[in-house]
């Protein structure tokens, strides 16, 4: 009895399969359009390759180990307070600054997690160059952006568009260096301890 359910469960799931192969043969090699919409387009593979080129594995896990070291208490103190994936914290700080206390970019973000000045104040932290303080605006301001867009995606976009860019992109669609930019956060967040 046994054997023949499972004979009879295997040919009606072979049967399944080869109508469903029939059916993408017809729509794919018949010249018609597929109803299968190819998941990733050009710009999201060239954000993979980017990220990748970007910084190597083991790169990656150094500056995750000095991270760890210098701020990963007061790291995983901050992340329970702003109720934030203490990982994303990290690699954001990563991202952002190589690690780097110092770092400005040239559009006026500074420190560990790259906080631009008033938003730094915007979250009550008038000193955004000391590096607490830069990790506890940077926290505050994701989890902010978090709230915003009910999206990790979404958030890690506007944390480094804007939160005001982020929907005319849901219109338009993101930017090759936006998407970059996720995909690092994405590969880093994985590799941090």
């Amino acid at each position: 009895m046994m054997h023949k359910l499972s004979i009879s469960l295997f040919a009606a799931v072979t049967i399944i399969f080869m109508i469903a192969l029939n059916y993408e043969y017809r729509f794919v090699f018949a010249g018609e359009t597929s109803l299968y919409q190819e998941a990733r387009d050009n710009r999201i593979d060239k954000a993979i390759v980017k990220s990748i080129v970007w910084a190597t594995d083991e790169e990656i896990r150094r500056f995750a180990e000095i991270i760890e070291k210098k701020y990963g208490s007061q790291i995983a103190q901050i992340s329970r307070k702003y109720y934030a994936s203490p990982e994303d914290i990290k690699a954001i700080a990563i991202v952002e600054s190589l690690t780097d206390e110092n770092a400005e970019s040239s559009a006026g973000a500074v420190g560990l997690m790259g906080v631009k000045r008033t938003t730094g104040k915007e979250m009550g932290f008038d000193d955004v160059e000391g590096p607490l303080n830069n990790l506890k605006a940077g926290t505050k301001y994701y989890k902010m952006l978090l709230k915003k867009f009910k999206d990790r995606e979404l958030a890690l976009a506007a944390y480094n568009l804007g939160p005001g860019e982020v929907g005319n992109r849901l219109n338009n669609g993101f930017d090759p260096e936006t998407i970059a930019y996720i995909w690092k956060i994405r590969r880093v967040s994985r590799l941090v301890i």
